[in-house]
This record gives structure tokens, sequence and C-alpha cells, in this order.
């Protein structure tokens, strides 16, 4: 055996002390990976305050920008989301999926208010993400903080908050961060879902992806299905990736806001006739309730309308 292995195994082993005795000389090509690796980082969450004049409300706004190279070369869509109050909504799980290429890259813009959660901002959100007014008593959480709203409209405030969003925020972030301004999407859930299907009919090119999670379609007398109807009597274009998520059991717990069965009424009015550009994919979350489906549509609904990267952005060129 010893006179057999001999002659194979030798010639191995000596192969094997060049190989680590030619790292040692080359420290370079031993570090070329790392180097690699190092020359990209994760870029910290800014904070920006923008005040609408025509609102009279200051809007804090977050900014995530995702893992990045270092010399600043690169450019990303832009993802657009509500109701992000004291912070952005598992922003970190979104980094570590386009990080690890589960989800394309793309910087997230975090709308919210100066308050610290979304209960907080009940009024507001009330105010901005909703198209009309209607009779509503006010919300029975006996909570401290809600900010009430002093001045100005309390209801129906959608088409000003549209245009703070085309006219200053969107121009703010185009100019003081490396996007693609013709790239951009947006994420709402509740109001914000109503919000998202409001601008797509009344503003569709304002973004060109969309993902919006049970949106409050109950809202004013259904009023969103009277714009969808007439959007889709005048048009017969549509260029949007659109996803719509709702829990399963959300029509359960609430009959009266009909969130599963207006979820499908919505998707069988934009079927029901053919739209160029449009794609749409809407999905049932079972044994999901309201507020449990963010976290679903979050990973499901962005990597519908944003896609898988390549690769890793580390791993090769142009991911």
């Amino acid at each position: 055996m010893k006179n057999f292995l001999s002659p194979i195994v030798w010639p191995l082993i000596s192969a094997g002390i060049f190989l680590i005795i030619f790292d040692i000389m080359n420290p370079g090509r031993a570090t070329e990976t790392i180097k690699e690796a190092a020359s990209y980082h994760f870029p910290p969450i800014k904070t920006h305050k923008l005040t609408s004049g025509k609102i009279g409300q200051t809007y804090e706004i977050r900014v995530l920008v995702p893992v990045s190279k270092n010399d600043g070369s690169e450019k990303f869509p832009v993802l657009y989301m509500t109701d992000a109050n004291g912070g952005i909504p598992l922003a970190e799980t979104a980094r570590t999926m386009q990080t690890a290429s589960e989800l394309s890259r793309f910087i997230i813009v975090g709308i919210g208010y100066p308050v610290d959660n979304i209960f907080h901002s009940l009024y507001l959100r009330q105010r901005d993400l909703t198209p009309n007014v209607m009779t509503r008593k006010r919300y029975p959480f006996p909570i401290e903080g809600i900010e009430e709203i002093t001045s100005g409209k309390k209801m129906g405030g959608a088409p000003e908050f549209l245009d703070f969003i085309q006219n200053e925020l969107k121009p703010f972030i185009n100019a003081n961060y490396n996007t693609i301004p013709d790239d951009s999407g947006y994420f709402g859930t509740s109001l914000g879902g109503l919000f998202g299907l409001y601008v797509l009919f009344n503003a569709p090119e304002t973004f060109n992806r969309y993902v919006i999670g049970s949106p409050a379609i109950w809202w004013g007398d259904e009023v969103i299905f009277s714009q969808a109807e007439k959007f889709l009597e005048n048009n017969d274009t549509l260029k949007a990736n659109v996803y719509i998520g709702v829990g399963g059991i959300e029509e359960i717990a609430e009959p009266n806001k009909r969130y599963v069965s207006n979820v499908y009424k919505m998707d069988a009015l934009l079927r029901s006739k053919p739209l160029t550009g449009l794609t749409l994919k809407t999905a049932l979350f079972p044994d999901i309730g309201h507020t449990s489906a963010f976290g679903i549509l979050h990973s499901r609904g962005l990597r519908a309308v944003f896609g898988p990267a390549r690769c890793a952005p580390f791993q090769g060129q142009n991911c």
C-alpha cells in the first residue's frame, strides 16, 4: 500500500505546499475577495423634516439606502412607504433580503410624522390617506399623545398629500440621493393601501410599482370603486406592476369592512378590461389578520414588484 500511494500522494502534498508558499508571498491574491467585499458599506438611515405649506404639516422622512459601493457610483430605484412613524418598518429585514440577493436593491423612503408610533398619527394619516370625507367616530384608544388636527382638513386630504409627494418629496429625494428618477414604487397598508389605489387611478404615472396591502376600500362609501370605473372608461393603458395582498381572516374580524370581498372585487374590475402595461397579482394570506398581514406583504409584495437580485451585491458585476 505504501509503494502504491507514494507516487500519487507526494506530488499532491508538494503542490499544496507550493500553493501555501505562493499565497504567503502574494498577500494581494489571498485578500482579493476580502478587498472586494470591503468596498461596500451600509449607509446609516438618515432623517429629514419637510414641511408642506399647502397641508400645514411637517413630515419626518427617513431614508434607507441599501448596501452600496463606497465610491457612490450606483443608482437605485426608490420605494416610498407611508406610516413610517418612529422608523422604517422592517427596515433591517429589507436590507438583509437585499444583501442576500433575495430582493433587488432600492432606496426606501419612509414618510411619517414627528411622532413615536402609528397610534399617535391616527388622525394625521386619516387626513392624508383618504380621498373623501365621511362621518366617523373618534378612535376609541385611551392613549396619550395622539396628535390632533386643529385647522384645515381632517379627512379627504389625499389630493394635497399626493401633491406633496410629487412636487416636494420626490424632487428632494432625487436631488440628494443616487436615484433612478423614472423608477419608483409605493408601499401602503390599510388606509395606506387605499391611498395607493387613489394614486393608481388618479395619477398612475407617479409610481410604476405598487404594493397595496389590505386596502380600506370601505372608506367613504367605497368611493374608490367609482374612481376605478372612471379610470377604466377613459384609459386603455396602465403602466404599473401591482401587487395586492389581504389577510384571510380580516373579513371575519371586521365583516362590515369587507376587506377580502372588496379586494377580489377590485381585482375583477381591473381584469375586466385589457390594460396595456399592467401586471397584476392578488394574494390571500390564509389565517392572517389585518395587522399581521403587513410582514408577509413586505416580503412577498416587494419581491413581486421589484424581484430578486441576480446575485449578492459583492459577488459579481452590476448586481
